[in-house]
C-alpha cells in the first residue's frame, strides 16, 4: 500500500490525483472556490481529463453543479469528505489495527509494543516498505506466546499490504534504542 500518496494509490490515474488535490483544499479552506488552472495544476491533471473527473464527483455531490470551465465550489458538509480524509491519512488507522491486533493475538499483553519503519512514518511507497513492530515480551509469557507474535506479523501484513517485521527486545530500554525517537509506543499506554 502507498501510505504517502494513499487515495492516488486506491484510485490510479486523474482520479486519485483529483481526489487528493480536492481532499488537501478541504482541509485548508473548504469555502474557498477553486479555479480550473490551480486545481489543473494541483491535482497534474490536463483541462480535458479535469472536466470529465469533475463531472463525475458532481454526479456524487462532492462539488456544487457547475457549467463546463466554471470554478469548483466543495460541498463541505458532504458526508464523503469525512471518509476521504480518513483515507489521506492513514497512521492513526495503522495504529488502532495493531492495537486491536494485539490485544487478540498477544496474550498476556506484551510489556512493550512500539511500531517504527516508513508505513507508520507515513512514507510508504511501496508494498515492500516495512511496519516494524518492537515487542518485550510479558514475563510470564507463555512458551507458545511467539506463536501468537508471528500470527500478528502475518494478519498485519495481509491487512495493511505491506511487509510487517518484528524485532524482539529483551526490556524496554532495549526496545527504545531499537525504535529511535521516531518510534510510536502503544504499550505500555
Amino acid at each position: 500500500m502507498n501510505f504517502q500518496k494513499p487515495l492516488s494509490a486506491l484510485f490510479p490515474g486523474t482520479s486519485g490525483r483529483l481526489l487528493t488535490a480536492l481532499v488537501e483544499h478541504h482541509t485548508a479552506d473548504a469555502a474557498r472556490t477553486l479555479t480550473l488552472d490551480e486545481l489543473s495544476k494541483d491535482a497534474a491533471v490536463t483541462a480535458t481529463q479535469l472536466e470529465a473527473a469533475l463531472f463525475r464527483l458532481g454526479l456524487l455531490g462532492l462539488i456544487a453543479p457547475r457549467r463546463k470551465g466554471e470554478a469548483v465550489h466543495l460541498v463541505s458538509g458532504h458526508i464523503a469528505w469525512g471518509a476521504l480524509h480518513q483515507l489521506r491519512d492513514l497512521r492513526g488507522r495503522v495504529i488502532d489495527a495493531v492495537r486491536e491486533q494485539a490485544e487478540t493475538h498477544l496474550h498476556p499483553a506484551p510489556d512493550y509494543l512500539a511500531l517504527n519503519g516508513a508505513v507508520i512514518e507515513g512514507t510508504a511507497s511501496h508494498p515492500a516498505d516495512v511496519l516494524e513492530l518492537i515487542v518485550v515480551p510479558p514475563a510470564t509469557a507463555p512458551a507458545d506466546w511467539e506463536r501468537g507474535v508471528g500470527a500478528l506479523v502475518t494478519k498485519l501484513s495481509r491487512d495493511l499490504g505491506n511487509v510487517v517485521v518484528h524485532r524482539g527486545a529483551h526490556d524496554a530500554q532495549e526496545a527504545e534504542a531499537m525504535g529511535g525517537k521516531n518510534a510510536v509506543r502503544l504499550l505500555p499506554l
